[in-house]
């Protein structure tokens, strides 16, 4: 597992392992390329990230911003279908997950916050903030949908 994976949780690493195995081909066309502002995520989860670093793969694009404590603010789009979004919940089930409603297509988060997962309908934008309010990571997927 690539540290990248491992910092985002357990969850985001089975997320991305599904999406892969689903999707053995080519780009995933419609899937966002461009990060969030700073100023975006600082105003709306109420944080003083700096300008985030992006790393691009065939299947997602994960924007990873410093300085909001000291786990890093990470928001990634990650090309799904309905099946591997509600398999990659299932898998997690033992955690916790709790349905957000009105929120995409499908969306869950775990107990305790900190992360927010929502289906678009053809990629997932996770959110993974530690100690951030699931009402502010609510606010910044409304914003990014």
């Amino acid at each position: 597992m690539r540290s990248a994976e491992r910092t985002a949780g357990p969850a985001a690493a089975i997320v991305l392992v599904l999406a892969a195995l689903a999707f053995p081909s080519a780009a995933f066309a419609g899937l966002p390329t461009t990060c969030p502002s700073a100023s975006l995520v600082n105003a709306t989860l109420g944080q003083k990230v700096k300008s985030p670093t992006v790393v691009h793969s065939t299947y997602y694009t994960m924007c990873t911003y410093a300085g909001g404590g000291p786990v890093p603010t990470k928001v990634t789009f990650q090309m799904d279908t309905a099946s591997t979004f509600a398999a990659s919940e299932k898998a997690v089930a033992a955690l916790g997950p709790v349905n957000v409603h009105g929120l995409g297509k499908a969306a869950w988060t775990l107990k305790g916050g900190g992360d927010l997962y929502v289906f678009t309908g053809s990629y997932t934008i996770k959110i993974v903030s530690p100690l951030t309010p699931s009402a502010k990571l609510e606010a910044l997927a409304r914003k990014l949908l």
